[in-house]
């Protein structure tokens, strides 16, 4: 017998009135998770840039994705 995860059945978890959740299609290939460990300032520094943007655009980023930009332009600034 073949046990069904929780995403195989999405039904359990909304309510019968909600449309369906789509996913992202995120290519496993372009995410791969990994653990850093940063200074309890930089932590407050990714925090203030997630709130700053959220105020400026309605939409919260993710903290991978900042953190991602922040390492797309140190490799700017040393070419």
């Amino acid at each position: 017998m073949t046990r069904r995860t929780v995403r195989q059945r999405p039904e359990l978890f909304r309510r019968s009135d909600s449309p369906p959740v789509e996913q992202e299609n995120v290519p496993a290939a372009k995410r791969i998770k990994v653990t850093v460990y940063l200074q309890p300032d930089d932590v407050v520094a990714v925090d203030e840039l997630q709130i700053a943007e959220f105020k400026r655009t309605g939409k919260k980023p993710e903290k991978s994705e900042i953190v991602s930009r922040a390492i797309q332009l140190l490799r700017q600034s040393d070419s």
